[in-house]
């Protein structure tokens, strides 16, 4: 097992530079980095600070969503709620100019006002959450929510099941994407984005390769060097492999020991920080050595980076951010006809060659290779099949536990 060779490193840095990127400020922290003030306040104490309280589905009962009156017909348009940086440009020059979502206009004479308005997954859950509570539309027909996301928008049962008839590239998902924990077929959502979340460090700084998770959490050469994320899910699952547990399937006593392990960690003084959006700039300014990363972040980073892919040992974690549709959508038939122009393989590899993520489709590695072959050549983007083996998602939480988790690991790490 090894890392991403430098060579090889360069290559892809050289063809990533020739293009639009916003290294400074990383697409996916944008996504993940800034929930983690939040969890517990979105989740019941959410509610009630609505004035509402939403309803959970008990276990074992079938959650569909509620349907409101589509209008597809008769207004041709998309209304779609979504992060910044996460979709393709046309250059720097034109930054609302996406060539993908212009194509699909033309192709179907559906307009899509494009709205990058979310910047922290459960900030947007309390926008949406008292329209969708009370039956009403939200305004937006489709939503980009991260996976854990996901199975809480489905426990108040306020996502739709999506119609297959208007996806039928549906089939092209690739079959170990359709086994998800959280939606099972995929009946619910349609990934928008899947990477991995491993470890990065800087060369220059860290003259011993680093081999496992362990290590980052108890070499001596690593003390105060080493930044984690304050998302709970991310942090936790990677104490959770240093410690030789399952993060898809814990027990709380296992929760509590990884708890454990990344509070002494922090009082030791060999955790620095724990960061959001900002870790890449501390990372590149040489204020941390080594720093949990996502995997389209370090795509672009230099050569001076070394970012462990078949390594560390214990494995790497995997994530998925995703489409859904919420109750009462005004365009919900269009919209499925939106997720699937981006199920089309030349789609789906035009997308991830701009923001350096796994493709999810099948057919769009070999889509990717003839439209950019440095690009499908990294393994950072087109995973080895050890990789995908060594990947771990997070185990699937009720709302209870997200809340009860994500409220004692701010406390262990003073957020």
């Amino acid at each position: 097992m090894k890392g991403l060779s430098l060579e090889d490193l360069a290559r892809f840095t050289n063809r990533t530079r020739a293009r639009s990127t916003t290294a400074a400020m990383s697409r996916r922290s944008l996504l993940r980095g800034a929930t983690a003030g939040g969890l517990a306040v979105a989740g019941a104490g959410a509610l009630s600070a609505c004035g509402v309280q939403g309803h959970v589905v008990p276990d074992g009962a079938k959650a569909t969503g509620q349907a409101g009156k589509d209008h597809s017909a008769t207004e041709k348009k998309v209304v779609w709620a979504t992060w910044p940086a996460y979709i393709d440009i046309q250059d720097d020059k034109h930054p609302s100019v996406h060539p993908t979502l212009n194509a699909f206009t033309k192709q179907t004479g559906i307009q899509v006002d494009y709205l990058e308005i979310i910047n922290d997954n459960n900030d947007f859950y309390t926008k949406v959450d008292p329209y969708l509570v009370k039956g009403i539309d939200t305004g937006y027909d489709v939503l980009v929510v991260s996976d854990y996301m996901v199975a809480k928008y489905r426990t108040y049962d306020y996502i739709q099941e999506l119609d297959l008839a208007n996806i039928p590239n549906h089939g092209n998902l690739l079959p170990s994407v359709l086994k998800d924990p959280v939606d099972p077929g995929r009946r619910f959502s349609v990934p928008w984005a899947y990477g991995f979340t491993t470890i990065a460090y800087n060369t220059k700084l860290v003259k011993t390769p680093i081999t496992s998770i362990a290590e980052v959490f108890t070499r001596a050469d690593l003390h105060g060097k080493v930044s984690l994320f304050s998302e709970m899910e991310d942090t936790v699952a990677l104490a959770l492999l240093a410690l030789g547990h399952n993060p898809e399937q814990f027990t709380d006593k296992q929760f509590n020991e990884a708890l454990e392990y990344v509070r002494r960690a922090l009082s030791s003084g060999q955790v620095r920080n724990f960061t959001g959006n900002d870790y890449l700039s501390d990372f590149q300014n040489g204020n941390t050595a080594v720093t949990m990363a996502y995997s389209g972040d370090v795509a672009q980073l230099g050569v001076d980076y070394l970012v462990t892919l078949d390594l560390p040992k214990e494995g790497l974690l995997a994530w998925s951010d995703n489409c859904v549709i919420p109750n009462f959508a005004r365009h919900k038939t269009n919209a499925e006809k939106m997720l699937n122009y981006y199920l089309e393989p030349d789609v789906a590899a035009q997308l991830s060659d701009y923001i350096d993520y796994v493709p999810s489709v099948q057919g769009a590695v070999a889509a990717l290779q003839k439209l950019d072959p440095p690009t499908a050549a990294s393994p950072l983007i087109v995973p080895t099949k050890q990789m995908q083996a060594n990947a771990h998602g997070f185990m699937k939480l009720t709302i209870a536990q997200l809340d009860d988790y994500t409220s004692r690991f701010q406390q262990a790490i003073g957020q």
